[in-house]
């Protein structure tokens, strides 16, 4: 017997009030612009979207099925709940001030069709800028454990020619991919063009109590389901699933939902939270000063780079692996240090000259040594932040480890990063001393891994940003020589200018400026810009985006606010109006851009690896990419701001009121 239900309700206004209707199944955003609906058919609970009154998502199925075997033969709607909420909370640190949390909420109570009944619930919710779903499995007498064998979660696009944006992995990323050309797994977030005036892009949130989810294509072409590896105990919830919804793709590059949909701050204290920039010794072993000072894993190396940061009003320095010996060996233990790195004697000079020290923590030592011992000491030396390198994947065991190292580094006031292709989901609301993590893949990591292209670089910003702040260590200024260094493998497609740029497009509780203090002193009028970026920004806004072709991005501190744009391959011609500044200021800017023979190209293999095998010389060779100028002029709201970017370029302003 085909059992089909349909249902309509007047939302309940009272905000986290929820109300009970047996006849609610459908939430509209807060603007009303997104309606989704959910239906009852056949053993299966699906959803619909609508967005600005166009269907976008088709009939796509919910549920879960359980190794138990829970939920397998079918599940109803036994009952419904409406609820909605509306307050604006205060961010530590990021891309806005503060957030406002809006949206309408419906949960299905769903029951098993057959004996034993087993119950779950899935909880449904509409932002004006996107839907998210979750599952609850509460605690009963039939279901005590919750192992996913089979996730149902699915979305169906509607669209005529549906391209996507979207990484397989953290380093390999694919570009306006028609859906008939989609492989059969991707990693999220996985951003869709649908039309011209219609794009979404599906993600998750919260993941810490399940693997990172993957999405699979459909016969059909058109549909995406959600999979991913959860046990834990009944009386729990799954991650959110998560699709981002916008007539823009620079709408999306500003959403907040993903933020949102993570627990509130759980930190009491969160005043030794600082973000900021960082200088970072990594890809300068071996490379020579302009006194002849060769750069290396040595106390002098951080003198130097603490010496400059503290001229220069830069917040940190961060020693990367090998300073407490070689990072894969069991034996070495992170509360020592090899004889060449006088932690004691760092960390003390660091703090007369009012600079925080970072320190580097392989997987292993985290695992091999009790981590209360390694906390208590870095304390001790006034380490400011970690970054956990090595964790690899992104499994349920792995996630878990993460979010317990989180926890331990916030009981001894230590700030954290995250890097290898760990998914950022939106934690750092909840752990506001979760910085940054690298998953984007760091600018320079690996021989053989591909330097980011122009194109990729306007690709970002809606794929791997969209799932929280990145470390991708931009900032490279000697691009020329550098490749004569021990750590630097590869070739950057980039002019000096885009590097700088994307200092500010990236957002990151840190940034890790890769180069050595001589190159940036070579260019300190260019590298000035880079001392106005705080990494804490009141408003974001993103100016206008063509995804794989350019982007421009504005972040305002107070009055100040600081502008940046990149060019694909091709450059462009810039015209901005600066309408967003107030009309009451003139304002001064400055102006950091590439010059007319500015280009992001270079002679000769990209890497090493590629040189040996062809057998052609991998050296330094002059290119045109570190040409710039820099310009000053006064303007209002409303003036035309008008540049040329070079290929693979980028264009930067610092905009200050004039008095």
């Amino acid at each position: 017997m085909n059992k089909s239900t349909t249902f309509t309700f007047s939302l309940c206004v009272a905000s986290l009030v929820p109300c009970v209707s047996e006849a609610a199944s459908e939430i509209q955003s807060p603007d009303k612009r997104i309606v989704l609906q959910t239906q009852a058919e056949d053993g299966q609970v699906t959803y619909s979207v609508e967005f600005n009154g166009k269907a976008i998502i088709g009939k796509s199925r919910l549920g879960v099925e359980l190794q138990s075997g829970a939920f397998a033969g079918g599940i109803e709607v036994s009952g419904s709940h409406l609820s909605s909420k509306d307050e604006t909370w205060k961010t530590v640190w990021g891309q806005f001030s503060e957030y406002r949390d809006h949206y309408n909420e419906l949960t299905l109570d769903l029951k098993e069709a057959e004996a034993p009944g087993r119950t779950m619930q899935v909880v449904l919710r509409a932002y004006d800028d996107g839907i998210a779903f979750r599952y609850v499995f509460p605690d009963q007498k039939d279901l005590k454990e919750v192992n996913f064998k089979k996730e149902f979660s699915s979305v169906s696009v509607v669209s005529d020619a549906p391209v996507a944006w979207y990484a397989k992995s953290s380093t390999n990323l694919f570009n306006d991919v028609p859906f008939d050309e989609l492989g059969k797994s991707s990693r999220t977030p996985f951003t869709v063009k649908l039309a011209d005036d219609r794009f979404i892009s599906l993600h998750e949130a919260a993941v810490v109590n399940s693997s990172d989810a993957m999405l699979s294509i459909g016969k059909d072409k058109r549909t995406l389901t959600y999979s991913s590896s959860c046990k834990q105990k009944a009386g729990s919830v799954s991650a959110w699933r998560s699709i981002l919804i916008a007539d823009s793709s620079a709408d999306m590059a500003e959403s907040s939902m993903i933020l949102n949909l993570n627990e509130p701050n759980k930190l009491a204290d969160t005043s030794w939270i600082k973000p900021g920039v960082s200088m970072w010794d990594w890809r300068n072993h071996g490379g020579k000063a302009d006194d002849g000072f060769v750069y290396g894993i040595n106390t002098e190396s951080y003198i130097r780079y603490i010496d400059f940061a503290h001229e220069q009003g830069l917040d940190y320095v961060l020693i990367d692996a090998e300073w407490y010996g070689p990072e894969r060996d069991p034996k070495s233990d992170p509360i020592t240090y090899e004889h060449e790195v006088d932690i004691p004697k760092i960390t003390s000079y660091a703090k007369e000259k009012g600079v925080g020290i970072w320190l580097y923590l392989n997987d292993i030592a985290l695992k091999q040594y009790d981590m209360d011992r390694t906390f208590s000491q870095f304390q001790k030396w006034g380490i400011k932040g970690i970054k956990h390198g090595f964790l690899g994947g992104g499994n349920q065991v792995k996630n878990a480890f993460s979010v317990k190292v989180l926890e331990k580094c916030a009981e001894y006031q230590i700030m954290y990063v995250l890097h290898e292709p760990n998914k950022p989901t939106g934690l750092s609301r909840t752990y506001p001393h979760y910085m940054s993590s690298e998953y984007v893949n760091s600018m320079l990591d690996a021989a053989t891994r591909p330097a980011a292209t122009p194109t990729d670089l306007c690709v970002f910003p809606v794929v791997h940003n969209l799932a929280g702040p990145v470390d991708r260590s931009c900032g490279m200024f000697d691009l020329d020589q550098s490749i004569a260094r021990d750590k630097v493998h590869k070739q950057l497609p980039s002019t000096v200018v885009s590097q700088v740029a994307q200092c500010l497009i990236f957002p990151s509780g840190i940034l890790t400026l890769p180069d050595m203090p001589d190159s940036y002193k070579r260019k300190l009028d260019l590298f000035e810009f880079i001392t106005k970026l705080t990494m804490n920004y009141d408003e974001t806004r993103v100016l206008e985006m063509k995804i794989g072709q350019s982007i421009s991005m504005a972040r305002r501190t107070g009055d100040t606010w600081l502008v940046a744009s990149l060019a694909d391959e091709s450059g462009r011609k810039l015209d901005l109006k600066l309408d967003f500044l107030d009309p009451e200021d003139t304002y001064e800017v400055t102006l950091y851009e590439d010059q007319e023979e500015s280009h992001y190209q270079f002679p000769g293999s990209w890497n090493r690896k590629e040189a040996a095998k062809n057998k052609v010389p991998f050296q330094p060779v002059a290119t045109k990419r570190e040409l710039y100028k820099i310009r000053k002029m006064t303007v209002k709201k409303g003036d035309l701001i008008s540049a040329r970017i070079a290929p693979g370029g980028g264009h930067c302003m610092w905009i200050r009121p004039k008095d």
